[in-house]
């Protein structure tokens, strides 16, 4: 069985954690612009901090989860997560907001560490294809709503608002981790090494190669979450954009029953080449999109592909370490996305100037098309199913 209690309320943490985080994410470049005068890459930089203070929250998190148990970890990560929520109330300049964006991070990278490692050991082992895209569905309804929101708040009210709606919505979050009942697990269930600095003890050899086609990928993915407001208000469609995300949202919610029970019966390749393909269509409509029916039309291929993609590496992360090491597998796997994610609207940001923001959509569909050959590269080709 797959939605347990405790399958339940990890999910609705992750639904909230997350919602908050992409309302921040969405309204972060506009905000350092507008507030602060900041540049587009700059703006971009700042947004993409909290992907970098994810990934030594979970840097840290994927080595300790096991020692310090989950009860603790997800607290303390929820703990820093209120604070830095509410430490945007008080940002008066742009260092300030950098900091508390890092520092949110550290809290998400936390808290995303001990659900992923959790969930893992709720759902049975013959149903981790279709339990982890059930439970990465919180994340699909909450990367659609949260840019739903923040796209609407911004057009209705101040940011400062906005920041009061996130720290709500982070105590949520506090008040559903009560409910949790937290299973310990062994040290022993697991290869850990002696040697407290070694590199192995927070990276997963095993899922490295498709964690860096994860980061790839993903990475442009984190530049249009950055930049859609500017660019669809350069293009006037800023209403579109409003629920870009939505149709995004329901083309992954429709597709992941199937995509699942698919992965658990014919194995990763049939889900990851077609995934990476209508990801790279999807750029490329949101390079050519003038109208509101090209956009929409994107965010119903980068639903189907990104989306998809990213449950099924996640999937392929677990199979690949068999159980050994599933806190490093995920905190690695966890580690290049955030790294992706968070580099992007940076590196992508620097070309905007020279290329504008179409020709970054472009180079998004070119980047995930090479992305194909590496993943037949690192993995496709040794499946054993297709």
């Amino acid at each position: 069985m797959i939605f347990t209690k405790n399958f339940t309320y990890v999910a609705l943490i992750n639904f909230f954690v997350l919602t908050a985080y992409y309302m921040l994410f969405v309204i972060s470049v506009p905000y350092a612009v507008s507030k602060f005068q900041a540049s587009n890459s700059l703006g971009g930089f700042a947004a993409g901090l909290i992907l970098i203070g994810c990934l030594c929250g979970r840097f840290i998190a994927g080595r300790i989860v096991l020692s310090l148990g989950f009860k603790k970890l997800i607290f303390i990560g929820i703990g820093i997560y209120i604070l830095s929520l509410a430490s945007y109330l008080a940002v008066d300049n742009l260092y300030f907001f950098m900091t508390v964006r890092f520092i949110n991070g550290i809290g998400i990278g936390c808290i995303g560490t001990v659900a992923s490692v959790l969930v893992v050991h709720i759902i049975p082992k013959e149903l981790h294809g279709q339990g982890i895209n059930y439970f990465s569905l919180s994340a699909v309804i909450a990367m659609a709503i949260g840019p739903f929101l923040a796209i609407y708040m911004m057009l209705h009210v101040s940011f400062y608002t906005i920041f009061i709606f996130c720290l709500a919505v982070g105590v949520v979050s506090f008040v559903f981790a009560l409910f949790v009942s937290y299973p310990h697990i062994a040290n022993s269930a697991f290869e850990v090494k002696k040697n407290s600095f070694s590199l192995a003890n927070y990276i997963s050899y095993a899922v490295l190669p498709v964690s860096i086609v994860t980061m790839l990928v993903v990475a442009g993915y984190g530049s249009l979450q950055a930049f859609l407001p500017i660019y669809a208000e350069n293009i006037s469609l800023s209403q579109t954009a409003g629920i870009f995300f939505l149709v995004y949202a329901a083309a992954a919610f429709i597709s992941r029953p199937f995509t699942g029970k698919t992965f658990d019966k014919r194995g990763a390749n049939i889900i990851i080449y077609p995934s990476l393909f209508f990801t790279c269509i999807g750029f490329i409509l949101l390079y050519l999109a003038k109208t509101p029916i090209l956009m929409l039309s994107s965010a119903l291929f980068l639903g189907l592909g990104i989306a998809n993609f990213q449950t099924a590496i996640q999937t392929v992360c677990i199979k690949l370490v068999k159980g050994r090491s599933v806190s490093q597998a995920m905190s690695t796997y966890f580690i290049f996305m955030d790294l992706g994610i968070g580099a992007g609207p940076y590196l992508y940001g620097l070309l905007v100037p020279y290329i504008g923001f179409d020709g970054l959509f472009a180079s998004a569909a070119v980047i995930t098309a090479t992305c194909i050959f590496l993943y037949h590269f690192v993995y496709g080709k040794k499946a054993y199913t297709l």
